[in-house]
């Protein structure tokens, strides 16, 4: 088996466990190849033998690799999602942060994981992502959004921002800002701000005001296939553009165009580890202690 390793996690903690991954992977007899950055800082471990490095992309193809293991918290699992692009590469999301919604294994139950996948006892599972453009030839610091687009005030409060889908008015929202989050990200910035709950593998986007200053104005669900224009009003002429993790400041004259990615992340999923059993877990989702105080009474 061919794994490649992707980490942005540089603490003494992280590179040990990093460290360990390798270690266990050469003993299971699998050709590991590790994101160059963090190799450099392995420079001084005892390593078993490294099969290559990728810095990017075209690097990461050309290895072949079977799986690309993401080492980190969900901003890692995303940053990993960006490397491989529309490769169609299965990526595991290793959990050593806090909460974990794209990264369902952890370091206790690592190595009970991959016997799952050397048995070939797992299911990839298609997560859609977001296209964002701008007319005005603004250069985006990313295009795809795994989890979220959103827009934010520069300096001062945002006027409006007027969205239209599929070339129809939807809406004027008066607030501090807008999510377009994809049904992965739906439990994320979206969430926070009242947003629904989406199966990751419906076919649909939600757009959420931030702190709206009507209460009429609520989340909407609107199919993926939808073309979202959207044009900003600041009393800045400036608003920040969020895509994932990755923001920028535009002029207020451009229009963004949003619609859905010609291509899907493939993650890897185990069993037992259904979404509705990861929301609970990770939400205490339907948790009721009155039925507790019963049962224990």
């Amino acid at each position: 088996m061919n794994i490649a390793l992707y980490s942005r996690q540089t603490d003494d903690e992280s590179l040990r466990f990093f460290v360990s991954v390798i270690r266990f992977l050469h003993e299971k007899k699998c050709e590991v190849s590790v994101y160059q950055p963090i190799l450099q800082l392995l420079k001084n471990e005892e390593l078993p033998l490294v099969g290559g490095s990728f810095e990017n992309k075209e690097e990461l193809v050309g290895l072949r690799a079977d799986f690309l293991f993401s080492i980190g918290g969900d901003g890692t699992f995303i940053d990993a999602a960006n490397l491989a692009g529309d490769s169609n590469l299965p990526i595991l999301g290793i959990n050593t942060g806090r909460i974990g919604f794209l990264t369902n294994v952890n370091r206790n139950n690592f190595q009970n994981a991959f016997n799952y996948l050397q048995q070939s006892d797992f299911q990839v599972e298609k997560r859609s992502l977001l296209h964002v453009q701008c007319d005005k030839g603004e250069e985006l610091p990313s295009h795809f959004a795994l989890n979220d687009i959103s827009i934010h005030p520069h300096a001062e409060s945002i006027n409006a921002i007027q969205v239209q889908a599929n070339g129809e008015h939807l809406n004027t929202y008066w607030g501090d800002g807008l999510i377009v989050a994809t049904p992965t990200g739906s439990t994320a910035y979206s969430l926070s701000c009242g947003g629904p709950i989406l199966v990751p593998t419906a076919e649909v986007i939600v757009l959420t005001p931030i702190a709206s200053h009507s209460l009429t104005v609520r989340p909407i669900v609107l199919p993926a296939s939808n073309e979202l224009k959207i044009k900003v009003e600041s009393r800045s002429h400036h608003f920040i553009l969020s895509v994932d993790s990755h923001r920028l400041t535009m002029p207020d004259d451009v229009t963004l165009t949003i619609t859905q990615a010609h291509y899907t992340i493939q993650t890897v999923r185990l069993p037992n580890a259904d979404f509705y059993s990861v929301i609970q877990e990770k939400l205490l989702w339907g948790l009721d202690k009155r039925g507790e105080i019963r049962l224990n009474g």
